[in-house]
């Protein structure tokens, strides 16, 4: 019972949503065109999200034990899973549950491709393995040299919505690419976000993240700015964005960002930094799934 348990904390399982909304958004794009989805290969992609986030976290716990250890300012949203730094569970056992999540991504990449009959889609999933391999691992480690949140960034708001719609339509030719930018935005300020509480042991073991690099201040009013110029590109400047009841939706993600403020001017270690990280991570996701919702319910044709 307790080596299950441990296995559920190494999961991490409230970090599937970062991975489940990405996939589903890029699947609505394709069903606010085509009015359609294939249920079959829905669960692949999104199985494939699975394998891929439970890859990310046991691969980032492997590569993290250093600072992991050091790390006294954790929260539920940083400093990962804590089983191999608390003893519960192994480092080799970490390890070769990663490599066996990248294969079982491979091998959904590959029966995705021949349903769809796209083989980028294999080359897609590749990507997705290498960007962790290039936020962790050497040689180029950029979560250590910096540049790891733009990984982060890469990924979410890029490769995912991508495979989803891709896994779907078997061409890209009609993707909303108009999309990229925004989701770029939220998601770069996502990254940030859940870096804040981690700075003092990212600065003891070298670990350049832009909290370290430019100090907490400066890392906070960036993420509030992407937030607020991505809710203003969308509420105002999306023209295909026909919500009924818009003006209700929008003031979500618009409150999220006020609540945040509540943290503006906590440390690592304060209730209330994991204040203001929360509600970044619910910006975020608030904005993905009111893009989901609009595209599921309202099509808009080729």
């Amino acid at each position: 019972m307790k080596t299950l348990k441990a296995w559920l904390q190494a999961a991490r399982l409230p970090s599937q949503s970062y991975i489940f909304i990405p996939l589903l958004l890029g699947q609505a794009i394709y069903f606010s065109i085509h009015n359609t989805l294939d249920w079959i290969s829905f669960f692949i992609i999104q199985t494939f999200g699975i394998f891929n986030q439970l890859y990310i976290v046991f691969a980032n716990d492997f590569a993290d034990l250093e600072g992991d250890r050091l790390n006294q300012t954790y929260t539920i949203f940083s400093g990962g899973s804590r089983v191999l730094a608390d003893g519960k569970l192994k480092p080799e056992q970490i390890r070769n549950a990663a490599i066996l999540m990248a294969i079982f991504c491979f091998l959904i990449s590959i029966a995705l491709s021949i349903r769809s009959g796209n083989p980028f889609i294999i080359l897609l999933s590749i990507f997705a393995v290498l960007l962790l391999q290039m936020y962790s691992y050497p040689p180029l480690r950029l979560s250590y040299n910096g540049g790891g949140e733009f990984l982060q960034m890469l990924g979410v708001g890029i490769v995912l919505p991508i495979y989803g719609f891709l896994g779907q339509s078997g061409t890209y030719g009609d993707f909303k690419f108009a999309l990229l930018l925004p989701l770029l935005g939220i998601n770069l300020a996502c990254a940030m976000a859940t870096s804040l509480p981690d700075k003092p042991s990212d600065a003891l073991i070298g670990k350049k993240t832009m909290a370290v690099t430019w100090g907490l201040g400066f890392a906070k009013c960036a993420i509030i700015l992407l937030e607020l110029a991505v809710l203003f590109g969308f509420a105002f400047l999306q023209t295909d964005l026909h919500f009924r009841i818009d003006a209700l939706l929008w003031i979500l993600p618009f409150l999220m960002i006020c609540f945040s403020l509540l943290g503006i001017k906590a440390l690592p270690g304060e209730f209330l930094l994991s204040v203001f990280v929360f509600f970044s991570i619910a910006f975020n996701l608030s904005i993905q799934v009111i893009l989901i919702v609009n595209y599921f319910f309202y099509q808009y044709p080729a």
